[in-house]
C-alpha cells in the first residue's frame, strides 16, 4: 500500500508531465483542450443535473442543496 507521501510525489510527477505536454502543444490544440476541460468541470460541478436527475437531500428531498443538519 502506498504511503501518503508516495501518492503526493506521484501526483506531482504527473502534473509535471501534463504541463510539459501542454507546453509542446500548438495554440489550436491548447484551445481544444481548454474547451474539453471546461465541459468536464461543468459536468463535475453540476453533478447529475445534466442527466436530468438532480441530487436530492435524503431527508427533505430538496434538489437545491443539502440542508444544514440533514446529512
Amino acid at each position: 500500500m502506498s504511503s501518503n507521501k508516495d501518492i503526493v510525489e506521484q501526483k506531482a510527477q504527473v502534473d509535471l508531465m501534463v504541463l510539459q505536454r501542454v507546453k509542446e502543444m500548438g495554440i489550436a490544440k491548447k484551445r481544444e483542450l481548454l474547451e474539453r476541460l471546461g465541459v468536464l468541470i461543468t459536468k463535475k460541478i453540476t453533478g447529475s443535473t445534466l442527466a436530468g436527475k438532480p441530487k436530492r437531500c435524503s431527508r427533505c428531498e430538496s434538489a437545491d442543496f443539502w440542508r444544514k443538519g440533514h446529512v
